[in-house]
């Protein structure tokens, strides 16, 4: 096909695309007509993104590259008035008259910006040095609860540049949420400057229920170097059951000492280099011997790694002594997962049911196991366990486990479920969040919406806040889950009926369990342009820094996160023992990100020299080795 034949079908093709973003429009004047005014080119905007990528193939934006086009890359906020640009460039390349303007409300390029910059000064405030232009994207932190206790953290963190104070209503209370409350609006005020506060509602958690608990057990362990050789023994103090613990001499103090109760028979006749012997827990010959008689005790020493549980004796060599261990506290219950093993996940107390079945767990939320389906997905303990339901039953599920460490996966209680492939019927505002959002209401200017997913959801969240008579507050969706991220553009439609401000956290963490941690970077992207057609604010989230804020060094690919998070119109840092140094440098670089020049002295100098080097060939090479 010659070259005109090409640009002739490629007109065509561009057309049909326009023709369907003109359509969507008409077809959806009924979503339209509930929008809120502030929000109605922001709403057509998002129609014309979901009509283009309906109706696009993979090749045309190559075929609009080859032929010398913009390919619409970076037009996602003005998606239609940039079509129509490209179509008449076209038209004018085969000599083709123009057309009159296309008679659509969607924004220009230049009134997609103004838009953007309208919402996110509503939601997020001004951020610092937004004025001179060296900082585009707001800094959103997450306050510790010490910081009620250091008032001059958090005066640091708003001089170092935080714009949103965040704080989650998952962790503390009411008392600990007042006073952060209070230090950030005197620090604000102290500053002049606008910190707006966040709380963020905790929503819906689904988790492990308890587990039996399993019996004590103390774990003695000598000390040895890295050749094997031994360092220093096992240091136990026995003490008898009510004793008194006396710090026994004569003990270096590089070794640990292990605490063991024992009971009031046969120790007394132990003394000093007695030795005792027994199979430990593990079922391996262990020998002690006595080093130390402290009053009330004795101290034993052990060259092997020795197990004790509670009823275990340790018989003196040819004598009358023993000692025996007594009831040790027990340890918090785990399940022990393999690949291909069973377990019953129920609505009910824990039991053994037997069978193919080894072992059963229950569910914090019962009422979940009446929406999961054959086939479906179950993830544990933020995805390091993976399973596929087999089997569904009234009050329970059929769990295979499909992923796990090949020598076993430990479970334990309170470890969050993740269910990506099910449709969940349960509301994303519970009773506590609803509780919270009272607080909220009071005492913040935002709230953040933890695991929306339907438009119910929103609409739920909205007759609360109607009722606590905000109809200020501004709402941040967080996008933690697969069906979230799915139904965003409707999720989208949906808050834009309400005219207050609106915004969308990626929540990486728990959307990285939902999705995969290999889709993750193709999911962020796809909310970004989202949030872009829609004109609304986007807020990068979890991890970020994460490194640098508990141990004050970022890693290279922190320092690449943090420049790609820059992209987003905010970016959200979790707490750390240095996470004031870590918002300074978060500032600086989305600064960078947002004001760098490629044709600036510096880099135009360094681009001179890597030209020069290239094109003086041979000889330059040699000269500069």
């Amino acid at each position: 096909m010659d070259r005109a034949s090409q640009d002739c079908r490629l007109l065509n093709e561009l057309k049909a695309l326009r023709d369907a973003m003109d359509r969507i429009e008409i077809e959806e004047q009924a979503t339209l007509a509930a929008i809120a005014p502030r929000f109605q080119a922001s709403a057509i905007n998002l129609l014309h993104f979901i009509a283009f990528h309906r109706n696009n193939h993979p090749g045309l934006q190559l075929a609009m590259r080859e032929a010398g086009l913009c390919s619409l890359g970076g037009c996602d906020g003005h998606l239609h008035a940039s079509l129509s640009t490209v179509i008449g460039v076209l038209q004018r390349l085969e000599g083709l008259p123009a057309e009159p303007p296309s008679p659509s409300a969607a924004p220009s390029s230049l009134g997609a910006q103004a838009i953007m910059q309208a919402h996110g000064e509503r939601l997020l405030g001004r951020p610092l040095g937004d004025e001179s232009g060296t900082r585009a994207a707001a800094i959103m932190v997450t306050l510790p609860a010490l910081a009620t206790k250091q008032a001059d953290l958090i005066a640091e963190l708003v001089e170092a540049g935080m714009d949103i104070a965040r704080i989650n209503c998952g962790h503390d209370g009411p008392e600990v949420w007042k006073d952060l409350l209070a230090h950030v609006r005197s620090a604000a005020a102290a500053a002049g400057r606008d910190v707006r506060i966040a709380m963020d509602l905790a929503g819906p958690k689904i988790r492990i229920g308890a587990l039996p608990s399993q019996p004590g057990v103390v774990d003695a362990r000598p000390q040895r170097n890295r050749y094997g050789k031994l360092l220093h023994s096992a240091r136990i103090m026995a003490v008898p059951i009510g004793g008194a613990v006396v710090q026994p001499a004569r003990q270096p103090d590089v070794v640990q000492l292990n605490l063991l109760p024992i009971r009031n028979e046969g120790w007394p006749l132990l003394t000093i280099g007695d030795r005792l012997r027994a199979r430990d827990s593990s079922g391996r010959w262990r020998e002690l011997t006595v080093v130390d008689c402290p009053h009330g005790g004795l101290l034993l020493s052990c060259n092997q790694r020795c197990h004790f549980t509670s009823g275990l004796e340790f018989l003196q060599e040819g004598g009358p002594g023993k000692i025996v261990v007594g009831d040790l506290p027990a340890l918090e219950g785990e399940v022990l997962l393999r690949p291909g093993d069973r377990l019953s996940l129920t609505a009910s107390a824990l039991g053994q049911p037997g069978g193919e079945i080894r072992t059963a767990i229950n569910c914090t939320m019962p009422e979940v196991l009446a929406d999961l389906r054959v086939g479906e997905r179950v993830l544990f303990d933020e995805g390091s366990i993976a399973g596929l339901i087999r089997a569904v039953c009234p009050g329970a599920v059929e769990v295979e486990i499909t992923q796990a460490r090949p020598k076993g996966s430990r479970l334990r209680a309170d470890k969050g479920i993740n269910f990506p492939d099910s449709s969940l019927s349960i509301p994303a505002l519970t009773s506590k969040d609803r509780t919270d959002l009272a607080f909220a209401a009071a005492h913040a200017d935002i709230v953040s919406y933890s695991f929306v997913s339907r438009a119910a959801d929103i609409e739920a969240l909205q007759q609360e806040l109607e009722s606590q008579g905000r109809e200020d507050l501004a709402v941040i969706l967080k996008i933690e889950t697969r069906r979230a991220f799915l139904n965003l553009p409707g999720l989208l439609l949906t808050a834009m009926r309400y005219s207050r401000p609106l915004g969308v956290m990626i929540a990486r963490g728990d959307l990285a369990i939902e999705c995969g941690w290999e889709e993750l970077g193709e999911i962020q992207e796809e909310i970004l342009r989202i949030c872009a057609a829609a004109h609304i604010p986007c807020i990068w989230a979890t991890q970020v820094l994460d490194e640098m804020a508990r141990h004050g060094m970022p890693t290279r690919a922190e320092i690449t996160d943090a420049a790609m998070a820059a992209r987003a119109e905010a970016v959200m840092l979790n707490k750390g023992p240095n996470i004031t140094a870590t918002v300074r440098t978060l500032g600086a670089i989305v600064a960078r990100f947002h004001t760098r020049q490629p044709e600036s002295p510096r880099h135009r100098e360094e681009l001179l020299s890597c030209l020069a080097f290239r094109t003086n060939g041979p000889a330059c090479e040699r000269q500069v080795t």
